[in-house]
């Protein structure tokens, strides 16, 4: 790791945890964003550390520029943790915050159903498939178009849309020039896929 990359250590324990404050004490201009790239490259590994750094963020962030990510990190923590209300929440907040700021745009419009429809959260559904609604027209990769069918066919048990989803997640290449890989569906939802391809029968 590079003198300049204090800030997204992926590992963390005392002695880095102080080397962190260290650097950051002495930083003027971006305190803010240093603390909610160190939280967002915590979330999956050490989920506690990085809840601890979006709260100190919220403390003493001087304007609102990095609320998005923040809450991103705060959403992909309490996923890592099982808190599927605290997720919840966060990625409703980041909706909110989309709508007030329409430049900045994130994955959330597709994470948070995806969510809801795979763990079966009732409660959701009818806000869930709202919010899929209200942003078909961002669509673009595969991955985005097999989120989006798959989160209405598992919500609905709706075998046609069940399709839409396994075709897309088929799909090889992305279909842009230079980076044929992105945007891909991965291996980590094969379990989702085999319950698509039981309701599209």
């Amino acid at each position: 790791m590079s003198s300049e990359d204090w800030y997204r250590n992926e590992s963390w324990n005392a002695s880095i945890e102080e080397h962190f404050y260290s650097k950051l004490k002495r930083t003027r201009t971006q305190r803010d964003q240093y603390l909610v790239i160190q939280a967002l490259t915590l979330a999956d590994t050490y989920p506690e550390v990085s809840l601890r750094l979006v709260n100190e963020y919220f403390e003493s962030r001087k304007d609102q520029f990095d609320d998005i990510r923040a809450l991103l990190a705060k959403a992909n923590a309490c996923k890592t943790l099982n808190d599927l209300d605290g997720c919840i929440s966060a990625f409703k907040e980041v909706l909110g915050r989309e709508r007030e700021f329409p430049n900045y745009q994130t994955g959330v419009y597709l994470d948070y159903p995806y969510l809801v429809a795979t763990q079966k959260i009732e409660n959701e559904y009818a806000n869930a498939v709202d919010v899929l609604n209200e942003h078909v027209d961002r669509l673009t990769f595969p991955l985005d178009y097999y989120k989006w069918h798959a989160s209405k066919a598992l919500i609905n048990n709706d075998g046609s849309e069940a399709q839409k989803a396994l075709d897309a997640a088929k799909v090889k290449r992305s279909g842009f020039r230079f980076h044929q890989d992105v945007g891909l569906v991965g291996k980590e939802h094969e379990k989702t896929i085999k319950h698509l391809c039981k309701i599209s029968t």
